[in-house]
């Protein structure tokens, strides 16, 4: 029996040593401190995961994977430790296993980190779920839109597949979709390569992880729709806010005339999708002024007809509306303090329109106008500046520039800009144990706008600390609040891990630093 348990222990050290010894064998250490290094792992996989974030604990000490997923921390003191892993993409893992290490030995610990799900939902322009886009059998309609909408944590990369003959085009999306963003994507058809009947076919959109598809529906008619002409337009059926247009019918083409007018827009080819004038059914010219449009415009135009059998388009030729309104630049915004930004843009007049007033306007909501808060700038061409307040902290504002003419008000393009929090960004220092006293402290790199009231650390036997727990104060703060700053913490009689973060108040609020630990011996 002795025999025996001496043959397995020989094995046994035989396989330990190939496992450990020849497989993981690293350069030695000429340091008399010990080692800890192991293998970081995709866990589905199985695959070494290369530039993985691995934090040793507490020391605060970090290093990356190299290609093989392999890390490693060099003189290590000897003590208890553990480690953290972060890679975009994955999961964070914080290792709860304890790790001796002493008399400068190596210690192995591998870990497998997982990757955060995905998830990709094709959606209507509301937002609701759809499976299917349906063309029907109306010939005016030859294209529709649908949302891609990325309702996973992490980017993804995408792409649109499809192969049918009369899918004309599909609008080009971002080659990856952030994480809760939202993509458009429109969808035009080729009504006279339909097949009789109706079609149907798949759009696949494909992405790194998974895939999801849309059902395309059409269905064809007989005959042609109607052939319609429309007319050039000259300079002087053009002003600065309308335009005369005429339109006629070439052709029926055999079909009874239900409906004709103008589609017009600032794209090319305008359809049913853009503004449109209706004028009824007609079998000849017909004429129309549009009204209410924006000076210094390119604006696109077509004449149509719809007959029972479809709707024909005719050419498009496009236009210039007449300058009349003043000309507004966009806004640079420069953040003050968090209740105030100041605004800076320019302006100009417009065929001979002086320029009466210019200011800023702004709102939590899209689009806001001088029937919103506002502030005025000045009057006459050229740059001004405004201060925009009061503002909320940490609130998103959409402002525009105006410019008040004898024509009309111009608005510049809008700027979306969030005001300061009013909340300090402050980091932790590491803590070192000195005599009977433990050192650390933090750093104030930003104040945002605002006044340090107080700052210091906070510390305590459990995780994420804050002034409800023990804290020091900083007695320096007044002649300096922002910066680095030092406190000292009597060293704890009971063993185990105290944990600390730096904390800055300001009149808004506190905020704290990372969390930093140390081991109580």
């Amino acid at each position: 029996m002795r025999k025996y348990y001496i043959f397995n222990f020989i094995v046994a050290s035989v396989i330990c040593s190939l496992m450990f010894g020849c497989k993981t064998e690293r350069p030695s250490n000429d340091t008399d401190g010990g080692s800890l290094f192991g293998v970081i792992t995709d866990f589905a996989t199985g695959e070494p995961v290369q530039n993985a974030n691995v934090q040793l604990c507490p020391s605060g000490e970090m290093t990356l994977t190299g290609f093989d997923g392999i890390y490693e921390f060099l003189d290590i003191l000897d003590g208890y430790y553990s480690i953290t892993v972060s890679k975009v993409e994955y999961t964070d893992l914080i290792d709860d296993y304890v790790i001796e290490v002493k008399n400068g030995r190596r210690v192995r610990r591998d870990i497998q980190i997982e990757k955060l799900p995905t998830s990709i939902r094709i959606t209507d322009m509301n937002g609701n779920d759809i499976s299917t886009l349906d063309y029907g059998s109306d010939a005016s309609t030859v294209n529709k839109s649908f949302n891609i909408f990325n309702n996973g944590a992490v980017t993804v990369n995408c792409q649109i597949v499809y192969s049918c003959s009369w899918i004309s085009s599909v609008s080009s999306i971002p080659a990856s979709i952030s994480s809760g963003q939202t993509v458009p994507v429109i969808v035009n058809i080729n009504r006279s390569l339909l097949p009789p009947g109706q079609n149907t076919t798949n759009l696949t959109i494909t992405t790194n992880n998974g895939s999801a598809e849309i059902i395309i529906k059409a269905t064809s008619v007989t005959g042609n729709p109607p052939v319609v002409q429309i007319s050039q337009i000259s300079s002087s059926n053009i002003t600065t806010t309308s335009v005369y247009c005429e339109g006629r019918i070439q052709d029926a083409k055999g079909g009874e005339i239900k409906d004709c007018g103008f589609c017009y827009g600032t794209s090319s080819n305008p359809s049913f999708n853009d503004k449109v004038i209706r004028l009824g059914p007609s079998t000849d010219s017909f004429i129309y002024t549009i009204n209410n449009l924006e000076s210094n415009t390119t604006y696109h135009i077509r004449a149509f007809a719809t007959s029972n059998i479809g709707t024909g388009y005719s050419s498009d030729i496009s236009f210039k509306t007449v300058i009349g309104f003043p000309t507004c630049k966009e806004t640079t915004i420069i953040m003050l303090d968090p209740t105030t930004a100041r605004g800076e843009s320019s302006a100009y007049a417009s065929n001979g329109y002086k320029i009466t007033e210019t200011g800023f306007c702004w709102s939590t909501k899209h689009s806001p106008t001088i029937d919103d808060q506002k502030v005025i700038a000045g009057f006459g061409d050229g740059s001004f500046h405004a201060y925009l307040n009061p503002l909320q902290p940490s609130t998103t504002y959409c402002v525009r520039s105006y410019a008040q003419s004898e024509f009309g008000i111009a608005y510049g393009t809008e700027k979306e800009f969030i005001s300061l929090s009013g909340l300090a960004t402050i980091s932790t220092k590491s803590a070192i144990i000195s005599g009977n006293e433990i050192i650390t402290g933090g750093n104030v790199t930003d104040n945002s706008g605002t006044a340090v009231i107080s700052r210091g650390v906070c510390y305590g036997a459990n995780t994420n600390p804050n002034l409800s727990n023990y804290y020091t104060y900083d007695d320096d703060f007044a002649n300096n609040n922002m910066g680095s700053f030092t406190s000292t913490i009597s060293k704890p009689t009971k063993k185990g891990y105290l944990y600390i973060r730096a904390y800055a108040t300001t009149k808004y609020g506190t905020s704290y630093g990372n969390q930093v630990s140390i081991y109580i011996q």
